[in-house]
């Protein structure tokens, strides 16, 4: 993954958390802005970002997988 010296391609994963939506039957704490908060951060990283990259994400911060 770190082998492509592409700067344009970058590739993480991330969580929402638990999001008000009718997959939770709106039990969740957060609201669906709330949610979008993590994916849209990861969506928008500019080119030649170093960090976050292979890495997953929840609430804008990495965390350990496994």
């Amino acid at each position: 993954m770190n082998n492509d010296t592409r700067d344009d391609i970058i590739i993480n994963a991330c969580c929402p958390g638990f999001v008000q939506t009718d997959m939770s039957s709106h039990k969740g704490p957060k609201t669906i802005q709330e949610g979008a908060v993590t994916p849209v951060y990861l969506a928008l990283l500019p080119a030649g970002t170093t960090s976050p990259k292979g890495n997953f994400l929840s609430d804008c911060t990495i965390k350990n997988w496994g």
